[in-house]
């Protein structure tokens, strides 16, 4: 199944974790088909006078140093899945990855540890109703945490498009006369402007609203400097990378995987804010 029909199904059809797992089990070979090309637009960072919040990379430095899970310790743990240590073993031995699926929702105004957080949750979800019939623990795991991101952005998104909507409703005659005169031509006064036609501005933005999901808003950090941040903390691959293995593995020019990744470090540590910006 592609991903995007994928995240269309879980917000249209399986937000309620019971209906997630009905739906996990009559697809218990569901493997997801990610698009070989990325088309994201990337949020601009104006400036690097922001606080880099250490913990994003204490994190990332903790995990990166457990060892991943063998087939059959991961069948060893399965049969003892009642027992807390057999799951806090498995979850530990899946944060790596949630880490990395953290990545494709990464956009404007999510932060990242959040994500992590959520995914996280979703490992947990998974593990309370794993049955066998369902395959294969970690690809279930995976879609747990995945369902459990996609659903934490589309609700600040929604908040976020309702609260401008109402903030264009109560203040119309301000907005026309300080914000969107902008948008007019040079010749055209704002005076000049009918009620109806300042109502119908007013509409227009709200209407543009609708249009807006998850796929619209810009990502936090491009294509490269995910990489760089994945290869680096041995996020994908069997092991970390040093900078100038990425350098050579992404065709980059000497020092600059170094500036690359100072740049997504900055980024990944920002903090939340809007994911709108109208």
């Amino acid at each position: 199944m592609k991903l995007t029909n994928f995240e269309q199904q879980v917000l249209l059809k399986y937000r309620a974790d019971e209906d997630f797992i009905i739906f996990l089990k009559e697809n218990s070979e569901l493997k997801l088909e990610f698009p070989t090309e990325d088309l994201r637009k990337e949020e601009k960072v104006e400036d690097n006078n922001y606080v880099v919040e250490s913990v994003t990379t204490e994190y990332l430095e903790e995990i990166s140093h457990i060892p991943q899970l063998s087939k059959e310790e991961i069948d060893n743990l399965l049969e003892s899945l009642d027992d807390d240590e057999s799951s806090n073993t498995l979850i530990e031995g899946n944060l790596r990855e949630v880490a990395n699926i953290a990545f494709d929702y990464l956009v404007a105004g999510i932060d990242y540890l959040d994500l992590i957080q959520e995914g996280n949750i979703g490992a947990i979800k998974a593990l309370d109703s794993y049955r066998p019939s369902n395959g294969d623990i970690l690809n279930y795991m995976k879609l747990w945490a995945r369902k459990e991101m996609l659903i934490f952005v589309d609700e600040k998104v929604q908040t976020e498009k309702y609260m401008y909507k109402g903030y264009f409703l109560k203040r119309q005659e301000e907005l026309i006369e300080h914000e969107i005169v902008a948008e007019l031509e040079e010749e055209e006064s704002v005076e000049e402007l009918s009620p109806e036609e300042k109502s119908e501005i007013i509409g227009e933005k709200i209407a543009s609203l609708e249009d807006i999901d998850l796929k619209s808003i810009p990502k936090k950090m491009s294509y490269t400097e995910e990489e760089i941040i994945k290869k680096f903390y041995g996020l994908v691959g069997d092991r970390r990378e040093s900078l100038f293995e990425i350098e050579d593995s992404l065709d980059l020019k000497r020092g600059e995987g170094e500036k690359l990744f100072e740049t997504a470090i900055t980024k990944l540590s920002l903090g939340g804010g809007r994911s709108l910006k109208i």
